[in-house]
């Protein structure tokens, strides 16, 4: 194996100054050097972020809304077995279905409010964050 030279390397005299990553020097068209900076940092993604979170929260929440209007006016009518009614039982088999129905029902408008509970909760917290980014960014909004 052949012994190592450990003497150092001869650097560059001519060293490359590292650009922040944030600001850029770029010409335009007439030769003036302008700089730029990006407008997209850890906090405008975190904002980004939470507004298509709470877009799709909200989506959702609209779908089961619309689900549980749907079976509260067309109620599921269950699978009930008119064979297999238990011998202590005082209620007819029509009454056990009425029961399924109105049962499924009920359970259709809880399911709407809590829908409409998780709108409640989400539409403000999009409002805020949208309009945190028409602050963070007035330009995007102007059409030239």
């Amino acid at each position: 194996m052949a012994a190592r030279n450990n003497t150092p390397k001869k650097r560059r005299k001519n060293k490359k100054v590292m650009s922040d990553s944030a600001t850029e020097k770029k010409i335009n068209s007439k030769g003036v050097a302008s700089s730029r900076e990006d407008k997209f940092d850890w906090y405008s993604l975190y904002v980004y972020a939470i507004c298509l979170v709470t877009i799709l929260i909200s989506i959702f929440a609209l779908v089961g809304f619309v689900r549980g209007i749907v079976d509260s006016l067309w109620p599921d009518p269950g699978y009930f077995d008119p064979y297999n009614i238990p011998t202590e039982s005082k209620l007819t088999a029509d009454e056990i279905k009425e029961n399924l129905i109105s049962q499924n029902q009920r359970q259709a408008i809880k399911n709407m409010v809590n829908s409409m509970t998780t709108l409640v909760i989400t539409i403000p917290i999009y409002l805020f964050h949208s309009l945190r980014c028409l602050f963070l960014f007035p330009t995007i909004l102007r059409f030239q």
